[in-house]
C-alpha cells in the first residue's frame, strides 16, 4: 500500500510535528498564562509617573523597580486606580512575571498591605 519513500516521508513529516508541538509545550509552560505570579511587598521610594515606573524598597539593600505594563492596573480595595494615585511612602504588593534589561514588569500594584 505504502511504498518505502512515502513511508519515510510521513515518518519525518510526523517527526517534525512532534518536535514542533514539544517546543510549544515548553514554551506554554513557561509563559505568564496561567502561571502564578511572583510578588513583592515594601514602600514605594521613587515614582517616574510619564513611564508609569514604580521603585519599592523591601528592606535596607533590597530595592526593585517595576513598570507597569499595559494591562496592568493600580488596586485600592479591589477597585482601579489611577497610576497617578501612588504616592512615596506607600506601602504596596507588586505581582509581577517577567523582568526586562533594567527592571521587572508588573501586571499590577495593589495598595495597602
Amino acid at each position: 500500500m505504502f511504498g518505502r519513500k512515502s513511508t519515510e516521508g510521513l515518518l519525518v513529516v510526523v517527526l517534525a510535528a512532534l518536535f514542533v508541538m514539544a517546543f510549544a509545550y515548553q514554551a506554554s509552560a513557561f509563559s505568564a498564562e496561567g502561571a502564578t505570579p511572583f510578588t513583592y511587598t515594601g514602600k514605594i521610594v521613587a515614582l517616574d509617573d510619564s513611564s508609569k515606573i514604580v521603585s519599592v524598597q523591601a528592606g535596607p539593600n533590597d530595592e526593585l523597580a517595576f513598570q507597569l505594563n499595559d494591562d496592568g492596573a493600580v488596586m485600592r480595595c479591589n477597585a482601579e486606580v489611577p497610576f497617578g494615585d501612588l504616592r512615596t511612602g506607600d506601602m504596596v504588593t507588586i505581582s509581577y512575571f517577567d523582568k526586562a534589561i533594567d527592571l521587572y514588569i508588573a501586571n499590577e500594584i495593589d495598595l495597602g498591605m
